[in-house]
């Protein structure tokens, strides 16, 4: 059994989700969260530690602090960002569906990525907040300063300090005709 850093109902209640929402696709989507976002920038060393330490409830204040206010709102929005399509579409035995009930209508897939886009830009500033904290925290096994700032989410990499216009530029190139002749 895996150990969560919050819990689901935490993310419930500071966050827009409802209280009767589907809390296996929340954990799912918390998990994913977990591994894909939040372990690249602090390391999965901190992750099983922080866990071995909630499971054993030996926190320290600094710990309970790092968590309250960096890891948690980094993790509320990163987790709605991955639970927004499951919740948005159905996969059963028919294929994938648009989930509806008998009063409730799905949203136009515009504007489930409108809303997605928001979400995402808000887990976006809090992931800056927690590189920020980890690149400062003097802790080795965190160190997030070569880290990019954008949610892997995105659908696009925007790469924070590298530029490689040149790389791109000599890979286009035509290796006979232009950029390949030898003087």
């Amino acid at each position: 059994m895996i150990i969560n850093i919050i819990s689901i109902d935490s993310i419930v209640k500071n966050s827009v989700l409802p209280k009767n929402i589907d809390e296996d696709i929340i954990q799912i989507s918390l998990n994913e969260a977990t591994d894909l976002e939040l372990e690249p920038l602090v390391s999965a060393g901190y992750i099983k530690n922080i866990r071995s330490k909630i499971a054993d409830d030996t926190l320290t204040e600094e710990e309970i602090k790092v968590l309250d206010e960096v890891i948690e709102p980094f993790l509320i929005y990163s987790t709605i960002v991955y639970a927004i399509d499951y919740l948005h579409i159905k996969i059963n035995n028919k294929g994938v569906n648009i989930s509806t009930d008998a009063t409730l209508s799905a949203l136009a897939f515009k504007d489930k990525d409108s809303v997605l886009g928001n979400i995402k830009q808000k887990a976006d500033a809090y992931k800056r907040r927690l590189i920020e904290y980890f690149a400062k925290d003097n802790n080795n096994e965190t160190n997030t300063s070569a880290v990019d700032s954008t949610l892997n989410t995105m659908s696009i990499y925007l790469g924070d300090d590298i530029d490689y216009s040149v790389q791109y530029y000599k890979n286009r190139a035509s290796k006979v005709n232009y950029y390949g002749r030898r003087g």
